[in-house]
Protein backbone atom coordinates (compact mmCIF):
# COMPACT_ATOMS: atom_id res chain seq x y z
CA UNK A 1 0.00 0.00 0.00
CA UNK A 2 0.94 3.49 -0.69
CA UNK A 3 0.73 6.61 1.14
CA UNK A 4 -1.74 9.15 0.15
CA UNK A 5 -0.76 12.20 -1.51
CA UNK A 6 -2.43 14.23 1.87
CA UNK A 7 0.41 12.24 4.12
CA UNK A 8 3.17 12.63 1.99
CA UNK A 9 2.45 16.67 1.74
CA UNK A 10 1.69 16.58 5.59
CA UNK A 11 5.46 14.95 6.22
CA UNK A 12 6.90 17.21 3.89
CA UNK A 13 5.59 20.15 5.71
CA UNK A 14 6.70 19.20 9.13
CA UNK A 15 9.84 18.16 7.84
CA UNK A 16 10.10 21.82 6.24
CA UNK A 17 9.24 23.38 9.79
CA UNK A 18 11.91 21.37 11.37
CA UNK A 19 14.09 22.77 8.59
CA UNK A 20 13.25 26.13 9.77
CA UNK A 21 13.74 25.80 13.27
CA UNK A 22 17.26 24.16 12.55
CA UNK A 23 18.28 27.66 10.59
CA UNK A 24 16.92 29.66 13.09
CA UNK A 25 19.34 27.71 15.91
CA UNK A 26 22.16 27.75 13.69
CA UNK A 27 22.06 31.58 13.68
CA UNK A 28 20.44 32.61 16.65
CA UNK A 29 21.65 29.70 19.23
CA UNK A 30 20.45 31.89 22.45
CA UNK A 31 16.55 31.55 20.77
CA UNK A 32 17.01 27.35 21.12
CA UNK A 33 14.73 27.53 24.35
CA UNK A 34 12.30 30.08 23.36
CA UNK A 35 11.11 28.58 19.93
CA UNK A 36 7.94 26.46 20.59
CA UNK A 37 7.61 23.86 17.68
CA UNK A 38 3.62 22.63 17.73
CA UNK A 39 3.90 19.30 17.21
CA UNK A 40 1.35 18.71 14.71
CA UNK A 41 1.31 21.75 12.45
CA UNK A 42 3.76 23.04 10.10
CA UNK A 43 4.25 26.16 12.60
CA UNK A 44 6.81 27.78 14.94
CA UNK A 45 5.95 30.50 17.53
CA UNK A 46 9.30 32.84 18.98
CA UNK A 47 7.78 34.92 22.09
CA UNK A 48 8.78 38.48 21.90
CA UNK A 49 10.03 40.61 25.02
CA UNK A 50 6.71 42.68 24.97
CA UNK A 51 4.27 39.60 25.60
CA UNK A 52 3.52 39.32 21.75
CA UNK A 53 4.72 36.25 19.53
CA UNK A 54 6.83 36.08 16.23
CA UNK A 55 4.74 33.00 14.22
CA UNK A 56 6.37 31.02 11.58
CA UNK A 57 4.17 29.25 9.45
CA UNK A 58 2.89 27.21 6.52
CA UNK A 59 -0.66 27.67 5.28
CA UNK A 60 -2.73 28.40 2.28
CA UNK A 61 -3.66 31.63 1.27
CA UNK A 62 -5.72 32.18 -1.74
CA UNK A 63 -4.82 28.88 -2.95
CA UNK A 64 -0.86 29.36 -2.46
CA UNK A 65 0.64 27.39 0.13
CA UNK A 66 3.39 29.04 0.96
CA UNK A 67 5.62 30.09 4.72
CA UNK A 68 4.86 33.35 6.19
CA UNK A 69 5.90 35.08 9.23
CA UNK A 70 3.48 37.40 10.89
CA UNK A 71 4.81 39.75 13.78
CA UNK A 72 4.10 42.26 16.59
CA UNK A 73 4.14 45.81 15.13
CA UNK A 74 3.36 49.02 16.85
CA UNK A 75 -0.60 47.85 17.47
CA UNK A 76 -0.89 45.49 15.11
CA UNK A 77 0.52 42.54 13.30
CA UNK A 78 2.83 42.55 9.95
CA UNK A 79 2.87 39.92 7.82
CA UNK A 80 5.78 39.06 5.49
CA UNK A 81 6.08 35.94 2.95
CA UNK A 82 9.91 35.57 2.16
CA UNK A 83 11.02 34.01 -1.44
CA UNK A 84 12.78 31.43 0.59
CA UNK A 85 12.89 29.87 4.12
CA UNK A 86 16.74 31.15 4.41
CA UNK A 87 15.39 34.42 5.12
CA UNK A 88 13.98 33.69 7.93
CA UNK A 89 16.85 33.99 10.47
CA UNK A 90 17.29 37.70 9.14
CA UNK A 91 13.31 38.31 9.57
CA UNK A 92 13.12 37.24 12.54
CA UNK A 93 16.17 38.95 14.00
CA UNK A 94 14.70 42.02 12.77
CA UNK A 95 11.54 41.90 14.66
CA UNK A 96 12.59 41.08 18.06
CA UNK A 97 15.12 43.63 17.66
CA UNK A 98 11.90 46.49 16.68
CA UNK A 99 10.09 44.45 19.73
CA UNK A 100 12.65 44.68 22.11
Amino acid sequence: MFPTRDLTDGNERLLERDRVHQLLIDAHPELEDRIEVDDANPMLRIPTGLGGAIILWKGEHEGILRWRMAAPEGEGVSIVEPNSIEEFPQLVAERLQASS
